[in-house]
């Protein structure tokens, strides 16, 4: 079982894996896996089982392993990284106390490459994982394994990335639908912008010029009162009904469009309340987490953008140094030369939810962050245009970053 230790100096040291005697390797399909183990001491050992994903295949690994388990072994199982097709496994696996570690894909094709034997079948697949996670034994203890709280980080902030990107794609057809029928709401200045909680609250109750005019001025108030908390009032509702009462004609399929409108409001109004509840469940797991906490100590960091670049990283002891965590996310390059010619390039090992965190995060902190914003602005005195030195700052916050979750500290303005 891993431990967590921490020395004379309260610094947090890595977690231990304990001594391992069997290596499985798990080939993850949608529907099938493959799982080869093989001991210690060479593979003359070596099985295989092919399972379901399902629970009854979970239970015939399970059931596996608790067997290795009996026989005085201590078994742990490798998979490249994920992207869901594990789960829930990955969960049961750590409910029974078995180590699962996350491999690198990448390095797992270059050590298929470097054994020389091209097959492409699941069960050598598996083999290939075994193996390297076997070749790797004296490196366990630095390699990830999956967590249930980052996992559910990294689930929860990779969802509320896809309903932001639907409420970015639903509010654009509804502007493209109002300004089919309705362009003066849309170009007129008292009206809440149409992301707004606000603007949809008014369209999903009154989605045709006809609902608008007729609404009495006292009702349509108190809508805008509530769903605006306060923010706008009667003025508002006199602006837009008498916006509307300036048309003097309307599209035959008005109708078709206020049906338009409708759903496409309160779609919105059902997107924005989902992704509110996922904010809270982000919060929830931050709360009493000290990496976290740590990481909201930096100017400008919230805690969906913690979340989201926690999960991605699963944990600061995967990275051998800043340069690693860099590299990961996408802000440093590789050098690369070849005698008197040096040159930079790009890495197919970049998480781009990860990057994208950590460019939000610059962004943020060079707005509420004095040093951040002077770091900035000489970079772009230096004549960088805004996202190359946007990208020049989170370079910068990596190390900081790093130094801060390596050593447990929080973060402290200069100045």
């Amino acid at each position: 079982m891993p431990t967590n230790t921490t020395d004379s100096k309260g610094v947090f040291q890595m977690e231990q894996i304990g001594q391992v005697d069997k290596f499985v390797g798990l080939d993850v399909g949608q529907e099938e896996m493959e799982a080869v183990w093989l001991s210690k001491n060479g593979d003359e050992s070596r099985g295989s089982i092919s399972i379901s994903n399902n629970h009854e295949g979970y239970e015939k690994l399970l059931s596996k392993l608790k067997e290795f388990k009996r026989q005085g072994m201590t078994p742990a199982v490798g998979t490249e990284g994920h992207d869901g097709y594990l789960s829930p496994l990955d969960e049961y696996l750590g409910d029974e106390d078995f180590d699962l570690v996350s491999l690198n894909p990448l390095r797992v094709k270059r050590y298929k490459d470097m054994l020389g034997q091209q097959k492409k079948t699941d069960n050598y697949d598996a083999y290939v994982i075994a193996d390297f996670l076997k070749s790797k034994e004296d490196q366990l203890e630095n390699l990830p394994r999956f967590k249930p709280r980052t996992q559910r980080l990294k689930r929860l902030s990779r969802t509320q990335t896809d309903l932001k990107k639907q409420i970015n794609r639903y509010t654009n057809k509804l502007i493209f639908v109002l300004d089919e029928y309705m362009p003066e709401l849309v170009q007129l200045e008292a009206f809440p912008n149409l992301s707004s909680v606000t603007a949809l609250a008014i369209l999903a109750e009154c989605p045709t010029p006809a609902d608008l005019r007729e609404v009495e001025g006292d009702e349509l108030t108190e809508l805008i009162k509530d769903a605006s908390n306060g923010q706008y009032g009667k003025n508002t509702a006199i602006a837009i009904q008498k916006s509307i009462k300036t048309v003097g004609r309307e599209p035959y399929a008005v109708d078709v469009y206020g049906l338009r409108t409708e759903i496409l409001a309160n779609l919105l109004l059902d997107l924005r309340e989902s992704s509110k509840k996922i904010k809270a469940r982000i919060a929830e797991l931050l709360e009493g987490w000290e990496d976290a906490q740590i990481l909201l100590s930096l100017p400008g960091a919230g805690d969906l953008l913690v979340g989201r670049f926690l999960g991605e990283i699963v944990s600061i002891h995967r990275f051998k140094n800043a340069d690693a965590l860099a590299l990961y996310c996408g802000v440093a390059p590789i050098p690369h030369s070849s005698g008197s010619w040096k040159s930079n390039r790009t890495t197919q090992r970049v998480n781009k939810e990860a990057k994208d965190a950590l460019m939000q995060i610059a962004r943020c902190s060079k707005k509420h962050g004095e040093e951040s914003k002077e770091y900035y602005e000489k970079k772009r005195e230096e004549g960088k245009n805004h996202w190359h030195a946007i990208k020049c700052l989170a370079r910068q916050l990596v190390r900081v970053i790093y130094a801060m979750l390596r050593d447990r500290t929080y973060y402290e303005p200069r100045n």
